[in-house]
């Protein structure tokens, strides 16, 4: 896949539970499926074909968190003129609020590097916009229906600045 290596990280849970963060390899696809259907209902959950067109996506990067053969969150971004787009974050609901979120978000940030990071978020999900507020995004504009009738998003911003040039 393209773009550059994401060096692992781990959570330690328990003495014998390791959560392992790193780039997604072609294998992973058909767990990252059965990830989004166990996060997602219905059609928001990403398929195969569009999981398999964002890991061959130059411009995409997908990183997931496991605990040993078990997939347990992933985070798929892409970049393009200087922004960073969080196209999808999830995390097994078995697994949430370790902290997995956070790592996840923060390796997509960090990945591309861009001044500006978006996303989308429904409205109902006030979980996940506390977690988005608690790393600085800020909704900047609501859109109707975007998840389908009566389920709308909100657009979020994070505007990261950049280190003034050395003088």
């Amino acid at each position: 896949m393209a773009g550059r290596l994401l060096n692992a990280r781990v959570i330690t849970q328990s003495s014998d539970t390791r959560i392992r963060f790193r780039p997604a390899q072609l294998r992973d696809v058909i767990l990252l499926q059965g990830l989004q259907r166990r996060c997602f209902a219905g059609s928001q959950a990403y398929g195969l074909v569009t999981l398999l067109a964002l890991y061959f996506w130059s411009r995409s990067h997908i990183i997931i968190a496991s605990v040993g053969e078990r997939v347990v969150g992933c985070a798929v971004g892409d970049s393009d003129h200087g922004q960073t787009r969080v196209l999808n974050l999830c995390v097994d609901p078995d697994f949430r609020r370790l902290g997995i979120a956070t790592v996840l978000l923060t390796s997509i940030e960090n990945h591309f590097g861009d001044p500006f990071v978006t996303l989308m978020v429904e409205d109902k999900n006030v979980g996940a916009q506390a977690l988005y507020r608690l790393h600085g995004y800020l909704p900047v504009s609501d859109l109707r229906n975007y998840y389908g009738r009566n389920r709308h998003g909100i657009l979020m911003q994070l505007h990261r600045p950049t280190n003034p040039a050395p003088r």
